[in-house]
């Protein structure tokens, strides 16, 4: 008999029904113990010495697991695979010590998925809390705390209610301050575009925009004001036009890496503008009930069994024309990316969306995650782009459009990521056109535009920037944001 401990009380009732009778699983309900709130909870000038204490609403949860190990003689400490998830199992281990006397012994597990298999193997090897994993655990705090108590002050005068603020928290409060600054700086420079609707002599339409005036290459703030782009339009008006050159080229796209804590954040803050903390707690009710992998990681390989689990999954739902030769490998680029865990992916790439029986919230995120993770091992999408260039005989004005063709779809067929940036004129289609056919001129239309200042940050484009200058961890996103 052994009692096993894990972080919620969701994740205990999954687990309890794989483990079976001989197990009695219990919830810790997160971390059971803290530094208290008050100056010398940190002594820098002891060898960092750290005072802990029990939570008040802990207490009754330590006390359930220690009424537990009076007749059970193993405690095995489940919680999560990550640095905080060590943490906790180090600090029950450390409330739990009366109740641990001879005889009684400490294990530690981890898995990566809820699921039957993963929770067996796990218990087939256990092993000790990781010591290194816990000692970064408290610089970290320590650093915290020490970097809290000093800027949390400040932080009460100026933002009365906030709550404090830590090493990661400030330098994110500094990115947003800087931001606010270079938009408060900005001055809108104005500039006008001028596109054509043309029709080719098999009367179909496309639209063109002008790129040369008086033979001169233009740049984007050459057409500075309404006079000018009046101007240009009195030019192209003035003057036949005829297509130049035609250029088509083939052009691959390969599918999107799994996704990883910010990739996910990001994409259902574009897709769904699902808040960072909304989409972790839907990733977490997903994670506790089996349905897909640890949810904190900045890893995006996968696991061989379930690389080849969604390559069958795509030769059954798509056809073999759809699985490319070999399987895709992922590797993370950012600098500090720890990858300690697999992405996030389902644990069963059968299990489609509209199987899970699940709440609205959960479901859309499992199915952007079903989608991504199916795409990520799919054959390229075959694109064609053309441009094509009309000028004028004196080569005074030029004019350009351009588009793509979709000859075979590939991972399209399941999935397109979202863009901060929706503005992509390479996505058009394009008619049929051929070199040296007249262009016949249906309309011009000049348009004015000012420079935007750069925008404020949204909750996805603020953890994008946090990553990319290595700030935080997967598990802090949500709560700094």
């Amino acid at each position: 008999m052994a009692v096993v401990v894990v972080e919620s009380p969701a994740k205990a009732k999954t687990i309890n029904k794989y483990l079976g009778s001989d197990y009695t699983v219990l919830a810790s309900y997160g971390h059971v113990r803290d530094l208290p709130p008050k100056d010398g909870s940190v002594d820098p000038e002891a060898g960092f010495d750290m005072k802990w204490e029990v939570a008040s609403e802990s207490k009754k949860h330590v006390r359930a697991i220690a009424e537990a190990l009076k007749t059970d003689d193993t405690l095995i400490l489940a919680t999560d695979p990550d640095r905080e998830g060590e943490a906790i199992s180090w600090h029950l281990q450390q409330a739990l010590a009366p109740s641990l006397k001879k005889g009684k012994t400490v294990r530690r597990v981890t898995f990566n998925a809820i699921t039957k298999s993963a929770v067996t193997e796990a218990m087939a090897r256990p092993r000790d809390v990781d010591g290194p994993l816990v000692e970064a655990y408290l610089a970290r705090r320590a650093l915290d705390y020490l970097v809290g108590f000093n800027l949390s002050p400040v932080l009460w005068r100026k933002l009365p209610g906030a709550k404090s603020a830590g090493r990661v928290q400030s330098v994110c409060l500094r990115l947003i301050v800087e931001r606010e600054l270079e938009i408060e700086a900005f001055r809108a420079r104005e500039y006008w575009t001028v596109t054509a609707l043309l029709r080719t002599p098999r009367g179909q339409e496309y639209t063109a925009r002008l790129t040369v005036l008086g033979g001169k290459k233009l740049d984007k703030y050459d057409i500075s004001s309404a006079e000018t782009a009046e101007l240009a339009v009195q030019a192209i008006t003035s003057r036949t036009l005829t297509v130049s050159r035609v250029e088509s080229k083939p052009a691959a796209r390969n599918p999107y890496p799994p996704f990883m804590t910010s990739t996910l954040q990001q994409e259902a803050s574009r897709k769904f503008g699902m808040g960072a903390k909304a989409c972790m707690s839907a990733a977490q009710r997903l994670y506790e009930a089996g349905h897909i992998t640890y949810m904190r990681t900045d890893g995006i390989d996968m696991a061989p069994e379930a690389v080849m689990a969604a390559r069958d999954e795509i030769r059954r739902r798509f056809g073999a024309d759809y699985v490319p030769d070999s399987p895709r490998m992922y590797k993370n680029k950012a600098k500090n990316a720890q990858e300690a865990h697999e992405c996030i992916r389902p644990t069963d790439m059968a299990a489609s969306p509209d199987k899970l029986k699940v709440e609205d919230d959960q479901r859309r995120l499992y199915d952007l995650i079903w989608k991504r993770t199916i795409a990520s091992q799919m054959a390229a999408a075959r694109l064609e782009r053309t441009t094509v260039d009309v000028a004028s005989p004196d080569g005074q004005v030029e004019l350009r459009a351009s588009g793509q063709v979709v000859l075979f779809d590939g991972f399209l067929k399941v999935y397109d990521q979202g863009r901060d940036d929706e503005d992509d004129e390479d996505s058009a289609r394009l008619p049929q056109i051929m070199q040296g056919e007249p262009a016949e001129k249906l309309k011009l239309t000049p348009e004015q535009h000012f420079t935007q200042p750069p925008p404020r940050y949204t909750e996805a484009t603020l953890v994008k920037r946090m990553e990319e200058l290595g700030i935080g961890r997967p598990s802090t996103y949500a709560s700094i944001v």
